[in-house]
């Protein structure tokens, strides 16, 4: 008799645990079931830049580029065609079905060969000072493409 209560006892406290959890995963569910914000939204501002025609792309990167580094005509011609060459290989790369690392590590690889292929047109001096202002080339353009989004030009 004494052993038979027991078991209901520890029948009645696993019907309660299972309540209680059960109840716990009911509410928490809504939560758990968000998505992380960067699986559906993009970063902000970067919605903007992605919205940037390339040709407006490519006239921001050369206009940078001579200011910096005094592209000869030649030069930005051939910049022009590498930039034009290179956003097609990307809206491909968009449109790949394959999975997000797989794509982001072909966009890397892209970008690699996208620096490379504007190494080859500059001489070695303005390969220099790019590479040492690097970054405030790349922040101005950037900028550059921010005004043209907001301004809708």
């Amino acid at each position: 008799m004494l052993g038979r209560k027991l078991n209901i006892e520890i029948m009645q406290r696993i019907i309660k645990s299972t309540l209680v959890l059960g109840l716990i995963i009911l509410l928490a569910s809504p939560v758990l079931a968000q998505q992380r914000k960067g699986d559906t939204e993009k970063r902000p501002g970067r919605e903007m830049l992605q919205d940037v025609p390339p040709e407006v792309r490519t006239e921001a990167h050369i206009a940078v580029l001579d200011e910096y580094l005094d592209l000869t005509e030649s030069q930005e011609n051939q910049i022009r065609e590498v930039d034009e060459e290179f956003a097609l290989k990307g809206e491909q790369i968009r449109e790949e079905k394959v999975n997000r690392r797989k794509k982001m590590m072909m966009a890397k690889e892209l970008r690699e060969e996208h620096q490379q292929a504007i190494h080859e047109i500059l001489t070695k001096e303005q390969y220099a000072i790019y590479l040492e202002k690097k970054e405030a080339i790349q922040y101005d353009i950037r900028q550059r493409l921010k005004d043209h989004s907001k301004d809708g030009k």
